[in-house]
């Protein structure tokens, strides 16, 4: 298992989406889905809409890690608080970093 593979997390409600990874040490988030919110999907902080077709999509260009996207997106604290969870738990997981004896 790869530490930076991409990982989803959903709020208690299943309402709301994010994906992120592990970056070093770092919690990366990708993107955001509200599905309880019909606006356009768009990009993050450029607010450039995106031609696709899912409502409540938020692209989060750059780097941008879990603090920032909680300061961002502060409505969503169920959903970071779910995120801040499972980043945790994968970056305490160490059946998917290498043995530094080499076996």
């Amino acid at each position: 298992m790869r530490r930076d593979r991409f990982r989803t997390t959903t709020s208690p409600d299943d309402r709301k989406m994010a994906t992120w990874r592990l970056v070093g040490h770092d919690c990366q988030v990708l993107h955001i889905v509200n599905r309880a919110d019909s606006s356009p999907a768009y990009r993050w902080p450029s607010g450039t809409r995106l031609p696709c077709e899912i409502p409540g999509l938020v692209i989060l260009d750059g780097l941008t890690n879990l603090w920032e996207a909680r300061e961002a997106f502060p409505r969503h604290g169920d959903l970071w608080n779910a995120v801040r969870h499972d980043y945790w738990a994968a970056l305490l997981d160490t059946t998917d970093q290498p043995n530094p004896l080499g076996a």
